[in-house]
């Protein structure tokens, strides 16, 4: 597992390297990453999530993130499925996008819980790229890792394919799964608008009892 994680973060690094170098070449400034608002209608259930990680000074040595996510199903057999999270912290880069953070989780099924955190950040006006690995301090800690891909070239003057990949996995002391979630989102990007089509597959438990969601997606970015 930790060997996974490790060559991951390397194909990540040189995949947001590489997208930083054509933009580069293109004469495309380095941007900080958008507040991200979403909602997802699917044929199982309504989510709602949002994901914020803004500088908190010029230098962007230190980053302020959220992620806000809700969802409600529609069966009542799924209902004991709904979930609430909020994941907030507070990290130090030092290095250009790698930084270690300290902060908290709540979530419906497992309450309240301190995080140490490290994250690698990289956004571009065609891509943009978050991971993060946290460790649940309680007393049987938890880990989880995050993982945000962002692939959006340019159609037109004033439209852009967009494609997303979101993952999150947690398992209690490494062995264990405990929740994941994998976020497909295909459609266009048009000013500060993206919509399209949206697949979400969720796994709960140590059997990973899985639920599907597809539908339509539609979101909004807030630049810093």
């Amino acid at each position: 597992m930790r060997q996974s994680i490790i060559i991951f973060c390397l194909m990540l690094f040189i995949f947001s390297n590489n997208c930083y170098a054509q933009e580069q070449g293109a004469g495309r400034p380095p941007m900080s990453p958008p507040i991200q608002t979403e909602l997802h209608l699917g044929h199982n259930k309504l989510v709602f999530q949002n994901i914020m990680i803004k500088p908190l000074d010029e230098a962007h040595r230190w980053d302020f993130f959220n992620i806000t996510y809700f969802d409600s199903h529609f069966q009542d057999q799924d209902k004991p499925f709904n979930e609430g999270l909020i994941q907030t912290y507070v990290a130090y880069n030092f290095l250009k996008g790698v930084g270690l953070g300290v902060g908290g989780t709540y979530n419906t099924f497992t309450g309240v819980n301190p995080n140490l955190v490290g994250q690698f950040v990289n956004a571009g006006p065609s891509h943009l790229v978050v991971f993060f690995v946290a460790a649940h301090l309680k007393s049987s800690p938890s880990y989880e890792a995050f993982t945000q891909i962002q692939y959006r070239p340019r159609i037109s003057e004033n439209v852009r394919l967009f494609t997303q990949v979101m993952a999150l996995t947690n398992w209690n002391q490494l062995e264990i799964h405990s929740r994941s979630f994998q976020q497909l989102r295909l459609g266009l990007d048009v000013k500060t608008f993206q919509f399209g089509l949206g697949a979400d597959f969720d796994q709960y438990g140590p059997n990973r009892q899985s639920k599907t969601n597809v539908g339509l997606f539609v979101r909004t970015e807030i630049f810093n």
